[in-house]
């Protein structure tokens, strides 16, 4: 009997060690993880401050109130590495031979036969030549609030992308000239290979115009693979007026005519008067009817074949480049800005309109706001339809998916802002990474507005719709105009694009 107690204590005294080692090995395995995402962290933290320290000690050396005083002319010239010998080859480059060289690109936005009617061709991605990795640029803007600089929207290696020369042309006839360019990146990117980016080009000279162009080339290199319009929002636009809204890039071949339809009319209704597009790959049926909007002035859609694998390489078909593309693009042309998707609309539950609520909202704080966080609740779509929908025509989202979660996101997760844009630097998918000194952000109360956001289940399955909900149905204020404007969009429509019926009756 003693033996065999023995044996039983010897048993469970063996099974407590595996148990104790399973324990430390666990422990171990779980410290080796955090060790691993720490240094990760501290990685991309670090890469991320180390370029913007070097960005500021480059900035310091000019002057942020008059750049034309000699005082940083003179330091800008000490420390520019660009030698005359190179800058007098860049100059020698005719335009006429990157011309010739990208005229089937300028003709041909979406690389197929023909040229697309839904295309504004002054934009599109082009390469920067004899770069180590893939190195694109897409816009050009004039951007004067804090220096003088022409800010070009890139994408590039995350991590240790090619230094670069921006080259100026004019219209007036007058010698091209290059500076170096900063490369600042844009701070959303996953941490996946590439990344958006901005360049930073400073017109340093004094008495010159806003250039006509910019060519942005790798530094030794000599070659001049792309040309972008430099575009100067401030003289072409006298004040800022109206709304509009940013769409990140269709892809997918997206054709989904209703929602499209619906998301636009519904946006008008609240007061939105533009919209821009990216297109990345759109079906037959929703092309014809972006090419009618853009008849009408509503929408801008632009082309955005970007030769980096979504997902894998980049975020979402660059999705922070579009979104800074935008900021930049409706600066100085339109008062207020939405960040949005199409599956998202930010609803004013005290107001009638987006104008009115702005109006009140921008009352209380008007030097000092920047932009308007507002946030997220989802109306998951396996939630069953509101009755009241059965009846009416079109089977539209918003006044079927009446069921929405309880529980609101905090702001920064999953919100989305309207924004002033000339009182932004830097735009996230969520919020605002970086203000104009002096600007911030107004948090949004959800009695006020919130973010309507349509979509299945976000971690896949049907456990969604056991989260705890409450019926909402502020879209009906708007049911009889939304229809009203649906229909009469169709009878626009029908007439030049006769394949979508099927579309709105399933």
């Amino acid at each position: 009997m003693k033996k065999k107690r023995s044996v039983i204590r010897s048993a469970k005294m063996a099974a407590l060690k595996r148990a104790s080692d399973r324990r430390a090995k666990s422990c171990f395995i779980v410290v080796i993880f955090f060790a691993i995402f720490a240094c990760m962290l501290v990685t991309e933290v670090f890469y991320v401050e180390e370029e913007r320290w070097r960005e500021e000690k480059f900035l310091s050396m000019f002057s942020f109130g008059d750049d034309s005083s000699p005082s940083s002319l003179s330091r800008f010239a000490v420390m520019d590495p660009i030698s005359s010998r190179v800058a007098r080859e860049l100059a020698r480059v005719k335009d006429e031979d990157w011309s010739n060289s990208n005229e089937s690109k300028k003709h041909d936005p979406m690389g197929g036969g023909h040229p697309s009617p839904l295309m504004d061709i002054d934009d599109s991605w082009q390469r920067v030549p004899n770069t180590k990795d893939k190195f694109f640029v897409y816009s050009a803007y004039y951007d004067d609030r804090r220096s003088k600089w022409v800010r070009v929207i890139a994408a590039a290696r995350t991590r240790l992308a090619d230094k670069v020369i921006c080259q100026f042309t004019y219209s007036d006839g007058r010698e091209p000239f290059a500076v170096t360019g900063i490369n600042r990146l844009i701070r959303e990117n996953w941490n996946l290979k590439y990344s958006a980016y901005f360049i930073l080009c400073p017109i340093k000279q004094q008495n010159v115009p806003v250039p006509s162009h910019v060519s942005i080339i790798r530094q030794g290199s000599t070659e001049i693979g792309n040309k972008i319009v430099v575009h100067d929002n401030k003289k072409a636009f006298k004040k800022p007026d109206g709304i509009a809204v940013c769409i990140k890039p269709l892809h997918y071949e997206y054709n989904k005519v209703k929602n499209l339809i619906e998301f636009i009319e519904l946006n008008r209704i609240l007061g939105v008067s533009h919209f821009v597009l990216y297109n990345h790959t759109v079906g037959t049926e929703v092309g014809c009817i972006l090419q009618k909007y853009m008849s009408e002035g509503i929408v801008t859609v632009l082309p955005w074949q970007l030769d980096i694998v979504s997902q894998k390489e980049i975020r979402t078909e660059g999705l922070f480049a579009a979104l800074n593309d935008c900021l930049y693009r409706t600066m100085y042309r339109f008062q207020y800005v939405l960040m949005i998707d199409l599956d998202e609309y930010i609803i004013p539950h005290k107001n009638l309109s987006l104008a009115i609520l702005l109006a009140h909202l921008i009352k209380k704080n008007p030097d000092r706001t920047g932009a308007f966080s507002f946030q997220n609740a989802f109306f998951y779509l396996q939630w069953p339809n509101d009755t009241s929908s059965l009846s009416l025509p079109y089977k539209l989202l918003t006044l079927q998916k009446t069921i929405r979660k309880s529980k609101f996101h905090a702001h920064k997760q999953r919100s989305k802002c309207i924004v002033l844009p000339e009182r932004v630097v830097e735009m996230g998918n969520h919020f605002v990474w970086e203000f104009l000194a002096g600007k911030t952000m107004m948090n949004i109360p959800p009695d006020m507005g919130f973010l309507h956001h349509y979509r299945v289940c976000e971690f896949g399955g049907n456990d969604c719709i056991n989260t705890t909900h409450v019926v909402d149905r502020r879209t009906y204020v708007w049911r009889d105009s939304l229809i009203e404007a649906v229909a009469l969009r169709l009878r626009l429509l029908q007439p030049v694009c006769q394949n979508i019926l099927p579309f709105l009756i399933e």
